[in-house]
Order: structure tokens, then C-alpha cells, then sequence
């Protein structure tokens, strides 16, 4: 059984009529400081949790309309630049690439059974399984 969630104080509206929402898994503690906290995450720079536990991402197709406004709006980056960075990892043998996931659906499901997991999606009020982190967006946030 997965605990109740809390939802996290930070809003982030982005310029389509939806609000993107970082997701965890209830096993993570992880409330990030700024854009650049969760851009090294997605760019695989970091790869560990604070506790030292291995961080698994999942993440959306290139294409879609969810990772390119989570890409774009709240890390300041373009999805090929995504692309290339874990192309390079996943080609090199240095690391894996991020999991990817079809729907918001299988999003929550991956994240909410997976220890030490965290993703994004298309804003949501509660799940059961998840704690949500929702962000604050600002396109003069240091990058």
C-alpha cells in the first residue's frame, strides 16, 4: 500500500492552458530549489537522491505536447537537446537513458510503483501514490 501524498506549494502556469506538475514516488524526499535542480536530474548529471538511493526517470515521448512544455517551460531546454544528451549516455555505457511512458496513466502507475522514481505531468489535484510537486515557472529564473 502506498501512503497519501501531500501536495507541494509551487505553481507553475505555462503559456498553453495547463500546468505541468513534478511527480515522485512516496519513497522520495526531493523538493527542488530551482529549475536546475530538476534539469540535472533529466539531464542525467545527477543520478543519485541525496540518501545515495539510484534516481529512476521516467519521462514522455519526444513529441509530446507534455514534455515539450515541461522541457521548454520549466528546465529551459528543447526536447532534442533531451535527445542528444541521452543518446550520448545511453551509446557511451555510461548510463541508461530515462524510461519512457505512453500516457499520463501509465505516468502515475510507473511513478507510483517505482521506489526512488520521479516524472512530470499534465497537472493533476491528488493521487494516492505520488507526491506532486508543483511548480513555480519564471523565464528569469537563473538558468
Amino acid at each position: 500500500m502506498f501512503k497519501l501524498l501531500i501536495s507541494l506549494a509551487l505553481l507553475l502556469w505555462v503559456n498553453t492552458s495547463f500546468a505541468i506538475s513534478l511527480i515522485v514516488n512516496d519513497s522520495v524526499s526531493f523538493s527542488p530549489d530551482s529549475s536546475k535542480d530538476i534539469r540535472n536530474i533529466f539531464t542525467l548529471q545527477q543520478t543519485h537522491w541525496e540518501n545515495g538511493n539510484k534516481i529512476q526517470v521516467f519521462v514522455f515521448p519526444d513529441d509530446n505536447d507534455v514534455h515539450q512544455q515541461f522541457s521548454k517551460s520549466v528546465t529551459q531546454m528543447f526536447p532534442y537537446q533531451y535527445r542528444r544528451i541521452w543518446d550520448r549516455v545511453t551509446f557511451s555505457g555510461t548510463g541508461l537513458a530515462p524510461t519512457i511512458v505512453n500516457s499520463m496513466e501509465e505516468m502515475l502507475e510507473k511513478v507510483s510503483q517505482t521506489k526512488n522514481s520521479i516524472g512530470y505531468i499534465e497537472n493533476i489535484d491528488k493521487h494516492q501514490s505520488i507526491r506532486v510537486i508543483i511548480l513555480q515557472g519564471d523565464e528569469n529564473e537563473a538558468q
